[in-house]
Parts: C-alpha cells; structure tokens; sequence
C-alpha cells in the first residue's frame, strides 16, 4: 500500500507541474513592470512542459482497481477522492491566490508605472462599496433602535439586529443569501478594522468615572481580572476538549461484524488518497508563500494596517481641525465653537490609533493601539485646553456629551454611535462560519454554556467574596470576559459604570492577547478547537486577533467570542437571570 500510495502521489505532482508551466507566462520575468523575481525565472526555467491534462479526472483514473481490492470498492470511494479535492485548495486555487498577493505587493509600493493608476480607480470602487456597505449597517441598527424603542422593549437594539441578519441569511435562498452577504461582507470587514477605536471614548472618559477606591481595592480588582481569565479560559478549553472525547468515543463504535472489516480498509484507503490531495494543496499554499514573501523582500514592502495616505490625511485634518477650534474659541463664536473641537477631537483619537496600529508588531503586542490612542488624545486634549483656557475635565465632558445633535455632539458621541452597526455586522462573521458551527456544533454549544453562565456567575461570586466595596465596580467586573460593544450593552442593563465595565474588557483582553497562547501552551492544551474557543470567550476580540496565526483555532475564537458575547446579552435580558446576578453579585 505504501508504494502505490508514494506512486500516486508521484502522479499528482506531475500534474501540478502541467498545470503550473500551462501559465508559465504569467510568472515569466517582466510580467509584473519589468520587475524580475527569483522565484519566477526558476519555475520558468526548472519545470518541463508535460501536456496538460485536467487533474482531478487524472487522479481517478490513473489509480487501478487493484488499489481498492474491487471495482466496487474504487466506484464506491470515487465520491470521496472528489470531496476531498473539492474541500483541498487546487492549483487553480493556488495561482489565482498567488496573482492577487502579488499584484496587491506590488500596488503596495511606491513605484509610478502605468498600472498604478488603473489599481487607485479599482481600490477607489472598491472602498466606496465597503463604506456604502457599512452604512447599511448604521441604518440597521437604527431602525431596529427605533423600532424596539416604539415597542417599549428594554433590549440592545444592535443584538436584535445582529439576530435577525443572521437569521434572515439563514432563511434565505442560497442565491438571495449570497448576494446579499457579498454586499454586506465588505462593510462588516471595515467596522471590524476600525471596531477597537468604537470604545477608545470609555477610555478617554475614564477619569471621570467614580473611584475605585484604596489600593486594596485595585489589589481584588486585579485577583478577578486575572483570576476570571484563567478560570473562564481553562474550564472553556477543558469542556470543549471533555465533549470532543465523547463525541469521538461515539465516532468510534463498531460497525456491524459483517461490513466492519471492509468499512476500516476503505476509511484507510481513503485517508491515504486524502493525504496525497491534501500533500499537494500543502505545496501550493508553500508556492504562494515564498513566493509572496521574497516578491516582499525584493520591493522592501513592510506590511501597515492602515496606509500612509491616510494617516497622513488624518494628521492633516488634525492640525486643521485644531487651528481652526481654537480659533472659534478664542474669538469667542460659540455656535460653532463645540461641533469645531467634536471635530478636532475626532481626528486626533482617529489619527492616534492608526498612528498605533501602525508600530511594528513587536511593540503592539506590549502597547495595544488602544493604549496609545487613549495617551495620545489625553496629551492632545491637555495641550488644546492649556491653549484655550479650559480644564482638562472640560475637555473631557466636552469629548462625550451623550447627544448626537449637531451643534452638541461630541467626539465620543459620534464613535460609541458605530458600536451599534459594529455588533450588527457580527451577523456576517457567524453566517460565513455556519459551517464550522454547524459540524461542531456540541463543542460550540458547551465553549459558549460554559463561558456565558462561569463568567457572569463565577464573577459575581468572586467580586462578593473578595468583599469590593464600591457596587458599580463589582458589576462593572461582570462583563470582563465580553466583547467591549456587549459589555458596555451589559453594563448599562445592570447599571454599572460604563467606563470601568470597559476599561475592565480591555486589561482582560491585553491579558488574553500576550500571555493566552503560553497559558494553553503551559497546560497541554493543544485542540484547535480547544484553544480558540478558550481564548475567544476568555479574552474577546483582542485575545481572537492574537490568535490570528493560528489557521485551525482562529475561526472557534472567532466563533467563541461571538456567540459569548450575544449569549451573556441575552441572559442578562432575562429578568429573572438579571435578579439573581445582582442577588449574588451584591448580596440583595
């Protein structure tokens, strides 16, 4: 079996290589403005041009009958050989994914040729559609907002929302629901990029909330943050990986005495075929990789999360903005005085974070952008109220004046406004992973039971038998482990401090960002799905991007942080959950 196997996967790389010298142009020197790569002269040069042939009607084939035992057992496993060619990336696949890292590498740089031009008009298009996508969101949120205020119903807008796209995608033909998430997709993938700078007004605010008290109680605060990580990430993991043995164990039972022993040679026969489908998609992702890194290499292109024409564009409309409000403070035109400063202030939170996002990866991962945004717009906040005669505490009320009318709104006012359509658009994350959902669906189930119910009553225990003295810090604790749009949603049906609820969310997530993949690491767990599903109800979505590298756990901690978040929502909705988290977190 081994050498029909080595044989086999002999003939597939053979095929690769007639389909990958059928487009050997396309990769040939100067293909891509005259720039020559090393990659491509050698596959241009190395590989022999067999005749093409299509691959997959190769595979069947070419493959004897005496590799099955039986015609009947090769016409049996001939769907298997094709479902998992289809679920394995082809060649096609593969070069199509290489033409787009390359052609996005090269219209990264800075070079002015011909084609840069024609690139700036398709990037144009294409970022007009993701914020008119985005803005669908925003009008979601707000007739749902509306509509739920109309009916007297004390529930967060923005989930309800979020629920019913989900829904309705769901519900949906497959045609209709795929056109209208390939019209969503690229505005959720813009309110994802920008949801961290949602919540920086909670931060900015931060001095203006109540204190926390001596330092004893910043020493119990502290216990339950970190505390409360290891225990929801740790009972998380070892749940999902408890209900994977038992679905496993299920799995495993044996089949009927008669079939059992042909069942087992056709399930190894079909592992061995899938090995070789998946040993060939394995060298196509490597192609694509080297390929694209040593393009990189050669054009000295450092990845940013946001382009210099942007930041740019935001420092100068922060240096504008600022000129300008102090100019209409300082001559006293008060009608437009604070809609200037809402302005200015914007652009420097926005400004900042970008300008955080855009360290080197190293220095992130120690100083989340959000910190630095949060420092650099109180230093910026400081300097303009030092210029204009105001108070520091006066900027900040100014920051955040709770209205969006024109003349009053502030800052913050304007970006909390985006958290509403930002937990909609999650909808669109957990409709593209229906899938995973839907074939793991015990282990989600038990990560998000686990999560929803240990979190929110794990804390509340906690912060009770620790004895914190203030009560709004005890029920801004209850929310440390959710997405910051929930938590504050969270925090305001409890009646907690929204900027404690949320400064909480972020220490827990720095927590769940640098130390959670050592954590899981230090205990031997090492389940994909284990881990993210742990790491995403445990540290939400800064805890999920850590895990960005991570191929197989990224899409559960996704999932994870997702559907915990929505989870603990609804049970703090539900009056008589509500009642008793407030029995056991103050003692009532």
């Amino acid at each position: 079996m081994a050498s029909r196997v080595s044989a086999l996967r002999g003939l597939v790389r053979l095929l690769i290589v007639a389909v990958c010298t059928t487009n050997t142009q396309a990769f040939a020197p100067g293909a891509f403005v005259g720039q020559k790569t090393r990659w491509s002269s050698s596959i241009a040069t190395k590989l022999p041009p067999p005749p093409r042939r299509n691959w997959s009607s190769s595979i069947s084939s070419s493959i004897s009958p005496s590799l099955y035992g039986s015609r009947h057992r090769q016409e049996s496993l001939k769907p298997r050989i094709e479902a998992y060619a289809k679920k394995t990336m082809t060649i096609n696949t593969a070069r199509a994914a290489l033409d787009t890292a390359l052609q996005s590498s090269l219209s990264s740089s800075e070079a002015s040729d011909s084609s840069r031009p024609k690139f700036l008009a398709t990037l144009d298009r294409r970022t007009v559609t993701a914020y008119l996508s985005a803005a669908a969101f925003c009008l979601l949120d707000v007739i749902f907002r509306r509509a739920l205020a109309s009916a007297n119903i004390s529930f967060p807008s923005s989930l309800a929302g979020c629920g019913f796209l989900f829904a309705a995608l769901l519900a949906l033909p497959k045609k209709v629901s795929k056109k209208v998430f390939d019209m969503l997709n690229p505005g959720a993938g813009v309110l994802a990029k920008w949801l961290p700078v949602f919540f920086v007004p909670s931060l900015v605010t931060l001095p203006l909330a109540p204190s926390m008290g001596a330092a004893t109680e910043l020493l119990k605060v502290g216990v339950v943050i970190v505390g409360g990580f290891f225990f929801t990430l740790l009972t998380t993991a070892w749940s999902v990986v408890a209900i994977r043995k038992v679905v496993s164990s299920n799995d495993a039972m044996p089949k009927s005495s008669g079939t059992r022993e042909m069942v087992q040679e056709t399930q190894a026969d079909s592992k061995d075929i899938g090995e070789s489908v998946k040993d060939i998609a394995q060298d196509a992702v490597t192609v694509v990789t080297d390929a694209s890194d040593t393009f990189a290499e050669e054009r000295d292109i450092a990845p940013k999360a946001f382009s210099d024409e942007l930041f740019y564009s935001l420092l100068a409309l922060t240096a504008a903005g600022g000129v300008g409000s102090a100019a209409t403070i300082l001559l006293g035109v008060s009608s437009v005085a604070q809609p200037a400063t809402a302005l200015f202030l914007l652009s420097t939170t926005l400004s900042s974070f970008v300008f955080g996002a855009r360290l080197p990866k190293r220095l992130t991962k120690i100083v989340h952008p959000l910190v630095t945004c949060t420092a650099m717009t109180w230093l910026t906040a400081t300097a303009f109220a030092t210029v204009t005669g105001q108070s520091f505490r006066s900027m900040l009320k100014s920051y955040r004046t709770g209205s969006l009318a024109l003349t009053t709104t502030g800052a913050g006012d304007l970006l909390l406004f985006l958290l509403g359509p930002a937990v909609v658009s999650l909808a669109i994350s957990m409709y593209d992973r229906r899938q995973l959902m839907r074939e793991n669906l015990s282990e989600v189930g038990t990560a998000v039971s686990v999560s929803t119910l240990g979190g929110l009553f794990g804390t509340a225990l906690a912060v009770r038998l620790l004895g914190i003295a203030n009560p709004s810090l005890r029920l801004s604790l209850l929310s440390r482990n959710i997405t910051s749009p929930l938590a504050m949603a969270i925090a305001g049906i409890l009646g907690a401090d929204l900027s404690l609820a949320v400064s909480m969310v972020v220490v827990t997530g720095l927590i769940g960002a640098n130390f959670g993949a050592s954590i899981l690491d230090a205990f031997g767990i090492n389940d994909a799905v284990a881990r993210g599903l742990g790491i995403g109800a445990a540290a939400h979505g800064l805890g999920t991007a850590a895990f960005v590298n991570e191929k197989d756990a990224f899409p559960f901690a996704a999932i994870g942080m997702a559907l915990t978040a929505s989870a603990a929502t609804v049970a703090v909705s539900i009056p008589l959950l509500k009642r008793m988290l407030l029995q056991i977190a103050l003692g009532w």
